[in-house]
């Protein structure tokens, strides 16, 4: 009997353990759900699904040069041209920058500030053999390394295996020319069909979370046929195309999305010829041309120094600073001397003080425009600036300022690190949420991240900023609108982000934008990053500080308005 009530109180308690347990199971459950919904309601409470209803359009390149204009002549190949011949198997078919030559198109014993020089660049493959297509993309520029002064020249494409090169004498003294052969064109034609496959040349990631324990990570493309059965977060990205794959546990679906992250790396060629095409550039040893060239120029007034303008840089009208009349400007000294306008800003805690004072500036995008933030703070002598991507807010009582970031929407590739769908939002929503009475100076950019996707893409995200820009100068007169172009930078570690897409986005920048172009000031930065010759996405400082402080002499204590 004694046997048997125990064997019964064990069973009682077995039971009421397995009962606790599901129990405890089934609560864990419901918070879960409760979490999951709760959070998910939260999110889309925060975001708008905005429908992009224009069609992506092309655009002929059209250049100005030496006060004409070159209507045959592009600075590169549309995507037909690059993509035509095929896949290149033979790494010594592809452009060899030490046969290539460089040849001064007629050469003058001494030239004048202003003179326009021009070269032609011919090019050869490594059995020395002449090339017959272009596509290969080219840096140019002329220097003095004792005077230290620098200007960019601009590159075009003859689409014959020969490339013009224009440059601006801009000081008298002695220069030097220089060519850097910076992506053979079987490269950038293999990053096409990269994308066309893939979507994107690095691998974007969303993380699916149910309860405590169960995480799984899918793909997620802008292109909806290049996944399988989809979960569509086009909401979460503020209108715009974004789906992932969903989760293949039964336990995850759409609902139970959580963080966002990429693998910052590419999707490779299988075969080994093609794989030895894609890393040609990045494993070159040296792709500066043999051939240079030194000249002699001289002023009237035989002084050395820089011409420069006498309208204010702050004074310049909107429409001047699109205009493509090249270079922008010089480097003399470390110092960027614009050659559109006279830089009268000091380059001073005090000034930019005084610039902000009582106004929010907005400079979002991705982290090469969070490191503008972080020169202010240390022009502020602020506290360090974090290095997330979560959004960013310096602010200052003593003047009533304060300077904004946040990251912009997909694609951006954030990395192994985890974020929340908060933690990016578009810049058209930010036009859209100020108020028609707003002081504030916005300075909208779109680029590096956009290196890794199709320029079509690129141009679907800025037709949708440019139709909040016009509503936003509409209503809201006091506002200083800005965008900043893209800037060069030489072979990044990471090999897939290359800055020749940054002449294909200067292109729809100006064919975008020109609606509004007489109200929204142009910070063209190539010419400055191609003279001073950035090795990464993120410039050194001493770059960067100077970067800004050219946003800064355009903007601070610009009139604003209707101006023509």
């Amino acid at each position: 009997m004694s046997v048997l009530k125990v064997v019964f109180n064990s069973t009682s308690q077995i039971s009421r353990t397995r009962s606790a347990f599901i129990t405890m199971c089934i609560v864990t459950l419901t918070v879960a759900v409760i979490f999951i919904w709760r959070n998910k309601q939260k999110l889309e409470e925060n975001y708008r699904n905005v429908p992009l209803s224009d069609t992506i359009q092309t655009h002929k390149v059209v250049e100005p040069n030496n006060g004409r204009v070159m209507t045959d002549v592009p600075r590169f190949l549309n995507e037909a041209d690059m993509m035509k011949g095929g896949k290149q198997r033979d790494t010594r078919k592809c452009t060899s920058a030490q046969r290539s030559t460089m040849t001064l198109l007629n050469p003058q014993p001494l030239y004048r500030l202003g003179d326009v020089i021009k070269v032609e660049i011919n090019t050869y493959n490594y059995y020395g053999e002449k090339q017959t297509i272009g596509g290969d993309f080219f840096r140019l520029w002329m220097e003095n390394t004792e005077d230290k002064v620098a200007v960019a020249g601009d590159v075009f494409d003859n689409n014959n295996g020969s490339y013009t090169g224009v440059l601006r004498v801009q000081w008298s003294g002695m220069g030097r020319i220089r060519c850097f052969l910076e992506r053979r064109r079987e490269e950038l034609a293999m990053f096409y069909s990269i994308m066309a496959e893939h979507g994107a040349l690095w691998q974007l990631k969303r993380e699916f979370v149910w309860g405590f324990w169960v995480k799984e990570s899918t793909s997620c493309s802008m292109l909806r046929n290049r996944l399988g059965d989809i979960c569509n977060f086009t909401s979460l990205n503020d209108g715009f195309p974004w789906y992932c794959e969903k989760p293949k546990n039964p336990l995850l679906g759409c609902d139970s999305y959580s963080q966002s992250w990429s693998l910052n790396k590419g999707y490779l060629p299988k075969e080994t010829q093609q794989r030895d095409i894609y890393y040609l550039s990045s494993k070159s040893d040296n792709d500066f041309l043999p051939s240079s060239f030194n000249i002699t120029s001289v002023m009237e007034t035989g002084h050395k120094k820089i011409d420069t303008p006498k309208t204010p840089c702050n004074q310049l009208s909107p429409k001047d600073t699109w205009q493509r009349k090249h270079p922008v400007g010089v480097i003399h000294r470390t110092m960027w001397k614009p050659t559109l306008c006279l830089d009268t800003l000091e380059s001073t805690a005090r000034a930019y003080r005084q610039c902000l004072r009582n106004r929010r500036l907005w400079i979002p995008g991705d982290s090469t425009s969070r490191q503008f933030k972080e020169v202010l703070h240390d022009t502020f002598n602020f506290q360090c600036a974090l290095k997330s991507l979560n959004p960013q807010l310096l602010e200052d009582e003593q003047d009533n300022f304060s300077v904004s970031w946040f990251a912009h929407e997909f694609p951006l590739f954030h990395g192994e690190e985890r974020y929340s769908p908060l933690a990016n939002r578009a810049q058209h929503i930010l036009l859209e949420s100020l108020p028609n009475n707003t002081m504030d100076i916005v300075v909208l950019y779109l680029y590096v991240h956009f290196n890794l996707v199709h320029p079509d893409i690129y141009r679907q995200h800025v037709q949708r900023l440019v139709r909040a820009a016009k509503s936003l100068l509409e209503r809201a007169p006091g506002v200083t609108l800005a965008v900043r172009g893209p800037f060069a930078y030489y072979r990044n570690p990471a090999q897939e982000t290359v800055s020749y897409w940054g002449l294909i986005y200067t292109d729809i920048l100006h064919a975008e934008f020109s609606s509004v172009s007489h109200r929204v000031v142009y910070i063209d930065y190539w010419d400055m990053t191609v003279a001073l010759g950035p090795d990464h996405i993120h410039p050194q400082t001493s770059m960067v500080k100077t970067m800004v402080h050219y946003m800064m002499s355009l903007l601070c204590h610009r009139r604003v308005g209707n101006t023509t």
